[in-house]
């Protein structure tokens, strides 16, 4: 090889070489700001709020600048109920549909919970797979149904996480936790009953729930408290909802008083739940989630409207409503 040929050879390999490192950094610099950016593009895509990422991994919201609260942990909740199916672009959907979902956002700061409550006929972009996982197209459809596009493990969790994380504005999602409802009348059951005050006349449900009396659940009761709805009633999901709620912390509370308040809830229900729960937590996880102080006062649920579709009924997001609750729940104002 010519000398000539060489010298610009060496020079080609060198601008290469260069070119991989800037792309190594651009790549390394992208993925420290993509959060703030994606949630700012969305937010001001959504709504045509004020929306702008900084170059600090903040974000602008109508002229102030804000942060992600780092101290918050936030896992997905879903209640779900396998017998329910659903075929969307002809496609059969199995694995059941999400009927509860909720984020519990654990605050390490002040080891209390709150919870964001999402209504299961959000209607959202539901992303479809084949019978072998592979991606095959996208629908505007309820958000419960995503979970029945997956092998009802893993897989349908998974599409979930990705799905309720895109409906909130990309919010980050630290972990999930997927409960078969036929689980909820062993569970109550087996912490010897969980007591709640009737807020409502429920006695439609069951002649015990009467307003302002207060009941001691059993678990044939648990299920139908937090399982019922009157599908012909428009809006009937929003009372469901908050039954679920108020249920939620009461079950958590009586785990407490049933295996004390520095227990090992893991060791002590996971083999009675072990077959109607998937999740991606460890038994450490799961017992620091069962320690944190939550109350159904500290609740919000996503804002919007329910209307009767052309099958089911429909709940359409206010994004503006939503963005705004998002960033005061779970940013903090920079100083």
């Amino acid at each position: 090889m010519k000398s000539k040929e060489k010298k610009r050879l060496v020079v080609i390999v060198s601008v290469l070489i260069l070119l991989l490192l800037a792309l190594v950094v651009v790549i390394y610099v992208v993925k420290n700001n993509s959060r703030a950016k994606t949630v700012a593009d969305n937010m001001e895509k959504s709504t045509g709020a004020s929306v702008s990422q900084a170059s600090d991994d903040t974000i602008t919201y109508n002229g102030q600048k804000y942060e992600y609260n780092k101290n918050l942990t936030n896992i997905l909740f879903m209640g779900v109920d396998k017998k329910e199916t659903v075929t969307l672009k002809d496609t059969p959907g199995v694995a059941g549909q999400a009927d509860c979902v909720m984020i519990i956002s654990l605050d390490k700061e002040t080891q209390t919970a709150r919870i964001l409550q999402i209504s299961r006929d959000s209607m959202t972009d539901i992303d479809i797979y084949d019978a072998n996982g592979n991606y095959y197209t996208s629908v505007n459809a309820q958000l419960a149904t995503q979970y029945a596009y997956g092998n009802g493990e893993q897989s349908s969790c998974w599409a979930m996480k990705k799905t309720v994380s895109e409906l909130l504005f990309d919010l980050p999602i630290d972990g999930y936790v997927s409960l078969n409802i036929d689980a909820i009348s062993t569970m109550n059951d087996a912490v010897g009953g969980v007591e709640i005050t009737i807020p409502e006349d429920y006695t439609m449900i069951d002649p015990a729930f009467v307003k302002g009396e207060t009941v001691k659940l059993t678990g044939e009761q648990a299920e139908k408290y937090v399982r019922y709805r009157d599908t012909d009633v428009q809006g009937s999901n929003n009372g469901r909802m908050q039954r679920q709620v108020q249920y939620i912390p009461a079950l958590i509370a009586s785990l407490r008083n049933k295996v004390g308040a520095a227990g090992d809830y893991y060791e002590a229900f996971y083999p009675v739940i072990k077959p109607y729960l998937v999740t991606d937590l460890n038994a450490d996880q799961i017992n620091d989630l069962a320690r944190y102080q939550l109350g159904d006062s500290e609740t919000q649920y996503v804002p919007g409207e329910a209307v009767a579709g052309a099958e089911h009924e429909e709940f359409y997001v206010n994004d503006e409503e939503l963005q705004k609750m998002l960033i005061e729940t779970f940013y903090t104002l920079r100083k």
